[in-house]
């Protein structure tokens, strides 16, 4: 929840900054300054997830999630009192190093403590907490002075630092390495007791089968998780999704409609936050190869009259009639964009590759994700000026259509499965 603050915090923030009323730095930002302190964090994402990555493979999940809070509650409040833009940029820079390992570490750790049967359910709460701290800038930037907006992002992280620490168990998967005893007192917190010492035997046969990195990334499996993962992601980037997240206030302020371009993103964050709390109750109940299928096939679709709508803005075009078309059509985005492009991809990370190389493999994954990410938030305002917004969600659209075939041609079916009977269907 704190990590996904900073992927909305430029919505309500840049406004501010291109204004006066309350703009600590006292002048109006150019485009240059716009675009970077958008994306700047996403560029640290990208460094994050290379540098957790590799302390995954040597320090507990729980030790480094906790870490990871630190920079959100330190720089939220650094940013509360800047007056200087490289300030702003040094800050952003760092919560989105935080922002990277998090969602590096976060699904090899509820993949790691969650039983097969509920997996689907763990790793689509935590895209319910994701949506809640995407709606927070939405919902309280706007209203609140730019000070005390920052003040509460940083309460916000110190409450996650005390929960998780006195909540949340460490992974049996990284203590079974090194204490046999602290895994089998966790997995008896978190699982059937009768099934314990079957589960403490598959995990250290998977460990011994595994036994190099280098022999797991020679295998078929990796491989092919590989194609998946990569080929996953591309076609998730190419949703639009973080243009949407990024820049959801200056889309609705280009589309000029009656709604007050404040209120759109709030409406569509809620829309989001709603569905991911109802698909987070029954992700398990479908097959992650069909909610993935169908989430892009609908967003594919909703694509079509969002970029009509700027298509005939840009052209001169009376839209006068269908002013509340965009934010339909957002609100519809997020909703079938949440019943699969965003929680079960995050649900295959902390699935298909095994202990060994899963923290390097998944950085690799989340870097490549955040790459992608940072281009399109970079060049949002070059590919807007252009070709225009109508035709860029147009391209999006065509995208998702071919990323239905790349699912049912590549991707393998995890639902129900241990992650140890995952890796024998992978190297089948």
């Amino acid at each position: 929840m704190i990590a996904s603050t900073s992927v909305t915090w430029s919505s309500p923030i840049l406004v501010k900054l291109n204004g006066t009323d309350d703009n600590p730095l006292g002048y109006i930002i150019s485009k240059t300054e716009n675009s970077f302190l958008a994306s700047i964090n996403i560029l640290g994402a990208i460094i994050g997830s290379i540098i957790f990555g590799l302390l995954g493979t040597k320090y507990g999940r729980k030790s480094l999630l906790l870490f990871l809070g630190l920079p959100s509650l330190i720089f939220y409040l650094v940013m509360a009192w800047s007056e200087v833009m490289w300030l702003l940029l040094v800050s952003r820079f760092i919560i989105g190093l935080s922002l990277g390992g998090i969602f590096t570490i976060l699904p090899i750790y509820c993949g790691e403590i969650s039983e097969a049967k509920n997996r689907g359910i763990l790793s689509a709460s935590m895209t319910v907490f994701v949506n809640i701290g995407m709606l927070i800038p939405y919902a309280l930037g706007p209203f609140m002075p730019y000070f005390w907006f920052h003040i509460v992002l940083a309460a916000i992280s110190a409450i996650y630092i005390l929960l998780f620490y006195f909540v949340a168990p460490e992974s049996p998967y990284h203590l079974i390495k090194t204490d046999e005893d602290a895994a089998r007192d966790v997995m008896m917190k978190i699982r059937n007791k009768d099934d314990v010492p079957y589960l403490l035997k598959e995990m250290k046969d998977n460990l011994k089968h595994n036994n190099s990195n280098t022999d797991s990334f020679r295998s078929k499996a990796f491989r092919r998780t590989l194609i998946i993962g990569f080929g996953g992601f591309t076609f998730q980037q190419l949703t639009g999704t973080v243009i949407v997240a990024t820049y959801s206030q200056t889309i609705f302020e280009d589309a000029g409609s009656s709604i007050p371009p404040e209120l759109g993103p709030i409406l569509v964050a809620v829309a989001q936050l709603i569905m991911t709390i109802f698909v987070s109750a029954i992700t398990d109940r479908y097959p992650r190869k069909y909610l993935l299928t169908l989430s892009h096939l609908l967003v594919s679709l909703v694509q079509i009259p969002f970029g009509a709508y700027f298509y005939m803005k840009q052209h001169d075009c009376d839209v006068s009639n269908i002013g509340w078309l965009p934010l339909a059509c957002l609100m519809v985005y997020v909703c079938v964009y949440n019943i699969g492009v965003g929680p079960v991809l995050i649900t295959f990370l902390g699935e298909l590759f095994p202990p060994k190389v899963k923290a390097l493999a998944i950085s690799s994954m989340v870097t490549y994700n955040w790459t992608g990410a940072f281009l399109l938030t970079t060049l949002f305002n070059t590919l807007k000026d252009s070709v225009g917004i109508g035709v860029l969600f147009w391209i999006f659209s065509a995208s998702g259509f071919i990323s239905v075939i790349f699912i049912n041609s590549f991707m393998i079916e995890t639902k129900g499965k241990t992650l140890e009977q995952i890796q024998i269907e992978l190297n089948s």
